[in-house]
């Protein structure tokens, strides 16, 4: 995968520098925005591939219902349930996988902002403040 190997290289980079040295931390601000970038791609294409499965299901549903003419409503609608199982745990893999990079944008998105205030710290402890 292009984007998991971007990333084990973006990451790699970061953790070589020093939050000691501001110069490292604006370095790590600008390595963290790519890293943003790949996983904003990732998480878009994993919500592309929740919502094809969750047409799938209910396409699947939808069909079993509808070629099925025999039994009650109760019964058909049960009957293409079972027939749309697979795509139902398809649909909950693929919304998993979105909601880990959705996740994995937000803590990056948190570091970020943590590194931002270091340097201000920093900033501010050169110029005589606290």
């Amino acid at each position: 995968m292009m984007g998991i190997e971007k990333l084990k290289e973006l990451y790699g980079k970061t953790s070589r520098l020093n939050e000691e040295l501001p110069g490292d931390i604006v370095r790590k601000l600008s390595l963290y925005g790519s890293i943003l970038e790949v996983i904003g791609r990732m998480h878009a294409n994993s919500v592309k591939n929740w919502k094809l499965a969750e047409a799938t299901r209910r396409e699947t549903m939808a069909s079993a219902f509808c070629y099925d003419i025999d039994g009650s409503v109760v019964e058909r609608t049960n009957k293409a349930e079972i027939v749309a199982a697979p795509s139902r745990r398809k649909e909950a893999e693929t919304e998993a996988e979105a909601q880990r990079w959705r996740n994995a944008y937000n803590s990056t998105s948190e570091i970020i902002q943590i590194l931002k205030l270091q340097l201000r710290d920093m900033q501010n402890l050169d110029k005589g403040g606290i």
